[in-house]
């Protein structure tokens, strides 16, 4: 687990009241998820998790088909700038590293890592947001899809009645899984406003329309429910 955060940092919610540029997300298998938020609270009690520049989340997955992850552990960057102070002083915290290693990996299994970079979003702050829907998708012409859902995404929005929810269009910039490019998320308040606001957006006239002019462009891999379990 060093090793991996270590080389991951090298390569690559929000109290800054603005979206991140950077996030890392670690996906885990945990066996007994009140020992990862014990880990996670020991870690950014360190003065390397005091000290940096990030939002630092836990998510649960919900109802999440094959994939074998349980648990997601989101660290989210402002810039390169933040994201570079941060690698560079957990390389100098022992303190930290013991904790990634010793107890966090003790009851989790990493299943992946990547770190996300958005290309299109709308809202301030996804820290407001307790649930989020991903899709992820593997997309032939980005170009086109953001076209078409930089047209669309608003005004569904507006009709459905969540233009101050978080929701956009991002990609791994590393650490990509071979089966998707892409993966748009949408935020909600909670569990049953997640699922109403999809069920209603599938069955729409504005959504269905969307979905044949990207049809040729776009495959859906994977649809997955986060749900914030603890922010530190």
């Amino acid at each position: 687990m060093k090793k991996s955060i270590l080389s991951l940092l090298l390569i690559t919610t929000f109290s800054f009241n603005a979206h991140a540029q950077y996030c890392i997300f670690f996906d885990l298998k945990a066996e007994e998820p009140e020992m990862v938020v014990s880990a996670m609270q020991n870690l950014m009690s360190t003065e390397w998790g005091k000290s940096i520049q990030a939002t630092k989340s836990l998510f649960a997955y919900g109802p999440n088909g094959n994939i074998e992850a349980t648990h997601s552990i989101q660290f989210c960057f402002p810039d390169e700038a933040a994201f570079e102070s941060a690698f560079m002083s957990y390389g100098q915290s022992m303190e930290a590293q013991m904790v990634w290693e010793r107890k966090l990996r003790a009851h989790a299994i990493e299943i992946s890592q990547t770190l996300n970079t958005p290309v299109w979003y709308n809202g301030e702050d996804w820290a407001e947001d307790n649930v989020f829907m991903i899709f992820q998708m593997d997309i032939t012409n980005p170009a086109l899809y953001l076209k078409e859902f930089t047209s669309m995404s608003p005004k569904l929005a507006k009709k459905m009645g969540y233009t101050e929810n978080s929701y956009g269009l991002a990609f791994p910039i590393v650490g990509k899984n071979k089966d998707f490019t892409h993966f748009v998320w949408m935020g909600h308040n909670d569990i049953k406003s997640a699922l109403s606001n999809t069920k209603a957006m599938f069955a729409d006239p504005m959504f269905v329309e969307f979905s044949k002019k990207v049809s040729g462009v776009r495959t859906l891999v994977n649809s997955l429910m986060l749900i914030r379990i603890a922010d530190f």
